[in-house]
């Protein structure tokens, strides 16, 4: 258990110290993004771990499945915000390809499909490997903390102004 205590406090001293510049308001840079996202991933891990009381057990089962789904939803969703400036500069130009458009849409609707199928695996994982109270704290958990991550960047985004919508 102290041997778990150390290694999440080892973890959350990295993360400081990773999100720090961003929170403090350093200058955006999208090269720092990848780095951000996985502090952050980081971050709900250890918070995870704490909040269902995770035995090292089901740590070692849970971990390397919520990290690949994190890895695999990042990059889903990186296309994805590629695709969603690419269709907004398409529907602001003079005139609009159709085609372009529709296509643009369709890969905008298979990532978000393909998103879904990722939460749904991740949570039979869960299902599988959590007691009910594990579960009934990770649905308050998983509310908890991305309330807490969009509170923390709309106080970024006072500090800085107004952030781009996508890469």
């Amino acid at each position: 258990m102290n041997r778990n205590r150390l290694i999440l406090a080892v973890l959350g001293l990295a993360l400081a110290a990773g999100i720090a510049p961003s929170v403090l308001g350093a200058p955006q840079d999208p090269a720092r993004r990848p780095r951000l996202r996985e502090s952050l991933s980081d971050l709900y891990l250890v918070r995870l771990t704490r909040a269902l009381e995770l035995t090292e057990d089901q740590a070692a089962k849970l971990y390397p499945v919520l990290t690949r789904a994190e890895k695999d939803k990042a990059e889903l969703q990186g296309r994805m915000g590629n695709d969603l400036r690419d269709l907004r500069e398409e529907l602001a130009g003079p005139s609009v390809r159709e085609g372009r458009v529709a296509g643009l849409v369709d890969r905008i609707r298979e990532a978000r499909r393909v998103l879904r199928q990722k939460e749904d695996e991740v949570e039979a994982v869960l299902e599988a490997h959590l007691t009910p109270v594990q579960r009934a704290r990770y649905v308050i958990f998983t509310v908890d903390f991305m309330r807490s991550v969009g509170e923390n960047l709309q106080r970024v985004r006072g500090q800085r102004g107004v952030l781009k919508r996508n890469p």
